[in-house]
């Protein structure tokens, strides 16, 4: 259910802005004007970081970096106040990248099949903040600033084992969203 729900979303995120604007790759933008681009993938090309001339394109809605070999972001990724679907699904990123939290418009978060073991306090400052994708990272934390994402409809935590207590607790303190868990471990007690 999991992966229609995440296919709908994306086909559906992508329809939407291919009525709207064209989405680049790398190449073809060099020859674009920063400032006419909205939406740029960059997925399937194992890069390691991302290049500076990326900084250029400040009107972006729509960022994909899935599956590549990211482990950081650039601190210019905060300046992107316009962005609004980041996807760093597939990486290697060993933390949540704090970058991210400066991205007050930002709707659509993914960052599934990482490394990351817990969401900082400051996701609070994505105000709108609507689906996080977040399936199989080994997170043990959530902190208590995730409550007061008062647009989060939808959090998929499919891939990470939580045990039946945490599953209630953040179920009761979000009674507005969406939480998808796993069958509940009896672990982490």
């Amino acid at each position: 259910m999991k992966k229609i729900f995440a296919l709908t979303l994306t086909l559906w995120s992508s329809f939407a802005f291919s009525q709207e604007v064209k989405i680049y790759d790398w190449e073809e933008v060099q020859a674009a004007h920063p400032d006419t681009v909205f939406a740029l993938s960059f997925e399937k090309n194992k890069l390691t970081e991302l290049p500076e001339e990326l900084a250029r394109f400040k009107n972006l809605k729509h960022l994909n970096l899935a599956k590549n070999k990211l482990s950081e972001l650039p601190d210019y990724i905060a300046t992107f106040d316009s962005l609004q679907v980041l996807d760093l699904s597939r990486n290697k990123l060993g933390q949540f990248p704090i970058e991210i939290c400066q991205l007050s418009n930002l709707k659509q978060l993914l960052i599934g099949g990482n490394d990351i073991a817990s969401i900082p306090d400051c996701i609070e400052y994505v105000s709108a903040l609507e689906y996080l994708d977040a399936y199989d990272n080994p997170i043990a934390y959530l902190p208590q600033s995730m409550m007061r994402l008062k647009r989060l409809q939808k959090v998929d935590f499919s891939g990470i084992r939580f045990n039946k207590k945490f599953q209630e607790q953040w179920t009761t303190q979000l009674p507005n969203t969406e939480l998808v868990f796993d069958a509940p471990c009896h672990c982490m007690d």
